[in-house]
This record gives structure tokens, sequence and C-alpha cells, in this order.
């Protein structure tokens, strides 16, 4: 699967400016350039920054989850696109457009069903997603 790579010295980290506008494609100067970068040359982004970017497409750009879901996980499926955990990500993004939990808890149920990490909370509907408490 893309997405997960090693990442060697001096990565290039993107941040989620950087990201929103290479998918809004809505900037003639910045768009064009996060292209060049991101099409051209190795990237890595962390889970924050993705955190960052699902949050202003859903509450700044009204965009539909499932369709934040879906760009988002074509992004990370570039092959000059590196994260940390590219199937943890997939199952998030998954959850994020199935359910109505924010992406951060659709992670942490993520690495519950990935990693079968122990995730402590009090949320309820975390909870359920996990089948546990």
């Amino acid at each position: 699967m893309h997405g997960t790579r090693h990442r060697g010295k001096n990565m290039t980290r993107i941040d989620a400016n950087v990201i929103l506008r290479y998918l809004l494609n809505d900037h003639p100067e910045h768009s064009k350039k996060a292209a060049e970068l991101i099409d051209r040359s190795s990237v890595f982004v962390a889970v924050e920054v993705l955190c960052e970017v699902v949050y202003v497409l859903g509450g700044v750009y009204s965009v539909e989850r499932k369709m934040i879901a879906e760009k988002l996980a074509e992004f990370i499926r570039l092959d000059t696109v590196a994260v940390d955990d590219a199937r943890v990500l997939m199952v998030a993004f998954d959850l994020f457009a199935q359910t109505k939990i924010d992406f951060v808890d659709s992670l942490l149920c993520a690495y519950n069903k990935v990693r079968s990490d122990t995730v402590v909370t009090f949320d309820q509907k975390l909870m359920k997603l996990m089948d546990v408490g």
C-alpha cells in the first residue's frame, strides 16, 4: 500500500495549508507551488496535519465527510506522499465517512482495530465502535 514509507533524513514535511491548496486548487500561486512540490518530490504528512485538513475541509469549506475521506485516501496513496501508518489512516478515513464521530475519534478507533491498541475513553459512542466497555 502506498503512503507508508521509510523516511530518510531531510524529509520535506508539509502543513495543512499546502495540502489544502493542492486539494482545492483555489489559489493561483500557492496551489501551483503545492502541486509542483507534491507531484515532483517526496513529502511527509504528519497525522496531526491530516487532522487539521479534515477539520478545515469540513468546518470551513463544508465538504461532505465521505468526500473528505475519499480525497484524503487518494492523497496518501500518491507515490510521493509518506505517512506513518497508511493502514490506520485508511481505516480512520473509512470510519469517518461511515459514522458521525470526529476524525480524531476515528483515528483512535482505527488504532484499536488495526494495531489492537488499547484506547481508554469515557466516550460511549467510541467505546461502542471499538466493542469495548
